[in-house]
């Protein structure tokens, strides 16, 4: 092995560092779940739980008693602040920073998060 090289131990896989915590933390908050207001294209926003599955693929809320699942797979992107039509209609200019949409299909998932740092968990770019 040349000097170059570098060799990988098992004390080296086991470390976390800092990043590492904290996606851990923040996939932990996502399956603990929060209430978002969600924005809908009829009627008023409205707050609805809001978690990710213990496999990490789907993204579930509840609408009256009826439970909503999004596969993460069909999300095409992520956008931060309020620029969809949907939002619009009722805008909160002072909660653009708490506020993103998830793209997927011809549709998009228009959220506001109570606080900066939830937002941050729910939506990391």
């Amino acid at each position: 092995m040349s000097r170059t090289d570098t060799m990988i131990t098992t004390s080296d896989l086991n470390r976390t560092g800092p990043v590492e915590r904290d996606i851990e933390q923040a996939i932990t908050a996502l399956k603990k779940g929060a209430y978002l207001l969600k924005y809908g294209r009829r009627g008023k926003p409205k707050f609805c739980p809001f978690r990710l599955s213990n496999d990490e693929s789907v993204l579930i809320w509840f609408s009256g008693k009826e439970e909503k699942p999004l596969k993460l797979t069909k999300v095409s992107r992520i956008k931060s602040e309020q620029r969809t039509p949907i939002f619009q209609r009722y805008p909160r200019p002072e909660k653009e920073y708490q506020s993103f949409s998830l793209f997927y299909n011809d549709r998009s998932l228009d959220l506001i998060c109570k606080d900066k740092d939830e937002a941050d968990v729910w939506c990391r770019e």
